[in-house]
């Protein structure tokens, strides 16, 4: 266990490395105007989200078990060098290609939360592990925020270039954070040979389902484009997980899912990511909308990004908040306290009329502040449900849940949105109808989240 004095500082430098990690994902979102305007093709530009969203998932649990067994400290160093190495390619490219190579480099800092909660353990109490997850995870909310208002700022000052060396410096200063503060990692590579093969199906496997749900409603839900990727894709994790089950060794253990806790966790973070993560899908759509459609609110894009600032602000609070409960309270009660939260903020939207900025912004805090939390949270009782040697590998499981279910739930989200529209002339939009019945789906996903969430002991101490 690390030396409390350093404890801060050990804090402070993951807290960056976790910045870094959601800076980079929420900056292309700045520059996306940019881009279109240099390359012209939308839906190739879009590639710089999808592609980064696709790596990341992937390769976060294979990323993760790598540094349980060779040194966690070790490989987040390493992550965050592939990071910079990425943005710089970015940075410096002049044709599309490039760009987006540099970008899927990017791509590996996925694996960044899943690293920095092992150290986490690794270097705190058991007692106080849950609090550090909490602050550390903070850092999500201000890399998000800075990623849209900072990235934006250097957008409109320079141009997309910049983004990208402010991400190489990111995570420069990331990396050497967290080799000096950090205490090296101890190796756990040893013992039972590792079955690689078939783990190593996991990530190309994880990869092509995404692509399905990623890229289904361009390419058409089913055409051969979207199919073929999605079976090839479930063939290799049908056949991974009948490796791993068989294997006294494997480098993705499924098994692990049959602890109690970890299944629950999992269970939750799949629910709260087809539901209420899916606030920036709603919120963007009705806050543009035109007011003549009835729901829409008609502000413009800077005024929607300024309504959805405070919530990042926010939420800084929530993570901490979230990991002091689980460690006082249990898990049980730190999910239902968030999930209460969240569903009171979506519940607003029947209970009062939400139709002004003021309300907007007051919703948009509830629903993400809750939301947070059981962020935090589910990723603190899984990590002390896990065994330490595979504390990050199976976290890094739960960022393959969360992508694969936002895009399930992104898919389910703009599905209801179509069932009833009002349309003006060439323009179509969502009815007050179809927008009630979003809400309803969503209101109903939170409430099983919390429900599933019961079924965990009253307390840390007394997991299985």
């Amino acid at each position: 266990m690390g030396d409390r004095r350093n404890l801060p500082l050990l804090i402070g430098a993951l807290w960056v490395a976790e910045v870094t990690g959601s800076f980079e994902t929420a900056m292309i979102l700045a520059a996306l105007k940019r881009l279109i305007e240099d390359f012209g093709n939308p839906a190739m530009v879009g590639w710089l989200i999808t592609g980064y969203l696709i790596v990341g998932a992937a390769i976060a649990a294979v990323v993760g078990r790598l540094g349980d067994l060779f040194g966690r400290r070790q490989t987040l160093i390493i992550v965050l060098t592939i990071g910079a190495i990425g943005s710089l390619i970015s940075a410096l490219s002049t044709s599309f290609p490039v760009l987006l190579a540099g970008r899927l480099m990017q791509g590996v800092t996925g694996a960044i939360l899943p690293l920095c909660i092992g150290l986490v353990h690794e270097n705190m109490s058991r007692d106080r592990a849950p609090m550090g997850i909490g602050l550390m995870i903070s850092g999500a909310s201000i890399g998000t925020a800075a990623g849209l208002v900072v990235g934006g700022m250097i957008v409109d000052s320079f141009n997309w270039h910049g983004i990208f060396f402010a991400s190489a410096g990111l995570c420069v200063t990331a990396a050497l954070a967290t080799r000096a503060f950090v205490p090296a990692s101890p190796r756990q590579y040893g013992g039972a040979p590792v079955d690689w093969i078939s783990g190593l199906a996991f990530a190309p496997g994880v990869a092509l389902v995404l692509v399905y749900f990623s890229m289904g409603k361009t390419w058409g839900w089913s055409s051969a484009w979207t199919l073929g990727p999605l079976l090839t894709g479930a063939l290799l994790l049908f056949w991974w997980m009948r490796h791993s089950l068989a294997s006294p060794n494997p480098l993705i253990a499924v098994r692990s899912f049959s602890n109690r806790t970890i299944a629950i966790g999992g269970a939750v973070t799949a629910l709260v990511s087809m539901g209420t993560l899916q606030i920036t899908v709603f919120f963007s759509l009705l806050m543009q909308a035109p007011t003549w459609t009835v729901a829409g609110l008609g502000f413009s894009a800077t005024l929607a990004g300024l309504a959805k600032l405070p919530s990042n602000l926010s939420s800084t609070f929530a993570g901490p908040l979230g990991g002091w409960l689980a460690g006082r309270g249990g898990g049980r009660f730190a999910l239902v306290v968030g999930g209460a939260l969240t569903t009171a903020g979506w519940l607003v939207w029947f209970l009062l009329d939400v139709n002004s900025f003021p309300m907007v912004v007051a919703q948009l805090i509830l629903i993400s502040f809750g939301a947070t939390m059981l962020f935090s949270v589910a990723p603190t009782i899984i990590a002390q449900a896990s065994p330490p040697e595979r504390i990050s590998e199976i976290s890094g499981m739960l960022t393959v849940i969360r992508q694969l279910f936002l895009g399930i739930g992104a898919q389910m989200v703009t599905t209801l949105l179509a069932v009833d529209v009002v349309r003006r002339g060439d323009e179509v939009y969502p009815s007050p109808f179809s927008y009630d019945l979003a809400v309803t789906a969503i209101v109903a996903l939170c409430v099983g989240a919390i429900l599933i969430a019961f079924l965990l002991p009253r307390s840390i101490r007394e997991t299985p």
